[in-house]
């Protein structure tokens, strides 16, 4: 049961995080395209702590990925353990 919760809670937070980005991305590109459409570059049409935004925005990408890379490790070494532990297959697991 609480294994089915992690993963619950991992896939809320994929969608909320790949949200984010794409809807950080989406902004960013508008108000750059707004900030160039008026023939000269207007700074005060891009967003505020753009740099900030952008360094957030990709890091909660990476750690989602790192994240998910490690859930589904300990995911697979814990079945082995199991499947091991059971003593219906026989799991040899080569370092």
């Amino acid at each position: 049961m609480t294994v089915s919760v992690i993963w619950g809670l991992a896939a809320v937070f994929n969608a909320a995080f790949v949200a984010f980005f794409a809807l950080y991305t989406e902004a960013h590109d508008r108000a750059v395209d707004r900030s160039e459409s008026t023939g000269a570059f207007d700074p005060s049409q891009l967003l505020p702590h753009d740099a900030a935004l952008w360094v957030v925005a990709h890091a909660a990408l990476g750690l989602l990925v790192v994240l998910d890379g490690v859930g589904i490790a300990l995911s697979v070494r814990s079945l082995r353990v199991r499947v091991g532990r059971s003593g219906r297959a026989p799991v040899r697991v080569e370092r």
